[in-house]
This record gives structure tokens, C-alpha cells and sequence, in this order.
């Protein structure tokens, strides 16, 4: 068993101060919660937990799979619609990665994404209710 903490205070209003570790970051509402602009937000953390763990968890497969990566960026977009128990609720967030291989190892990358996509633990947490959908592009 592993144990993870983190400590969550509020500040005033809408923020709060999110302490990992020696690292804080101020996380607010978004605007449309009546929260400021320009902040990071709790509806911008779960796609980029969901999108930082997809990456860890396709390394731990690339050296599995021996595959030679030299770039990986991706970018999520999370879509929060009203929830039929009253507030809101994420229904999918979709992830693009754009990633630089060798070219031999092209044809490993989609099972290395799969294993990733099925062992994320973020992925876990939310199957069966967030629709999560991994696509990918090799640039060069």
C-alpha cells in the first residue's frame, strides 16, 4: 500500500493554497463558478493529473516494449456538463499526444498507449464515469 498527502487551505473568497510537498500552488473557482480570471483551477487539475499520468505510466511500457521515444507533448480537454444529481460533472476529457519515436518502433506505440491508458491510476479512478479518450500522432 502507498500513501500520498497533501494539505489544502483556504485562503479568502475562492482560493485556496494546495501544499505538496515544499511545492504550493494558489487553485481557485473558474470564472464561470465565480471565480477570477486567470487562475488554475480544480477543473484544469484532473485533466492535467489525467494527462501527466498517461505519461508516467506509457514510460514504465516504453522500457517494457523497448521503444526509443525522443519527444512526447499532449494536451487534454476536459468537457463539464450539468449533472443529473444537481451541480456539474466532467463527462470526457480527451488527451492528443503528439510524440517523436524511432521509426522502427512505430508499431509498438499503440499497444504501449493501450497498457498505459488500462494502468493509469487516474484512468482507474474515473472509468465508468468520465469517457476518457487517448488519440496520438507521431511527429517528426
Amino acid at each position: 500500500m502507498y500513501k500520498y498527502h497533501v494539505n489544502v487551505d483556504w485562503i479568502k473568497e475562492r482560493r485556496t493554497k494546495v501544499k505538496i510537498k515544499k511545492y504550493e500552488l494558489e487553485v481557485d473557482s473558474p470564472p464561470e463558478f465565480k471565480g477570477p480570471e486567470g487562475t488554475i483551477t480544480p477543473e484544469e487539475l484532473l485533466p492535467s493529473a489525467l494527462a501527466s499520468c498517461l505519461l508516467t505510466t506509457f514510460l514504465e511500457f516504453k522500457d517494457k516494449l523497448e521503444i526509443n521515444l525522443y519527444e512526447w507533448s499532449s494536451s487534454a480537454d476536459a468537457v463539464l456538463s450539468p449533472s443529473p444529481e444537481k451541480g456539474f460533472k466532467f463527462d470526457s476529457i480527451s488527451i492528443h499526444v503528439k510524440l517523436k519515436v524511432d521509426p522502427q518502433d512505430k508499431e509498438k506505440v499503440p499497444k504501449a498507449i493501450e497498457l498505459a491508458k488500462k494502468y493509469c491510476i487516474i484512468s482507474r479512478a474515473i472509468k465508468n464515469n468520465i469517457d476518457e479518450k487517448v488519440d496520438f500522432e507521431f511527429i517528426e
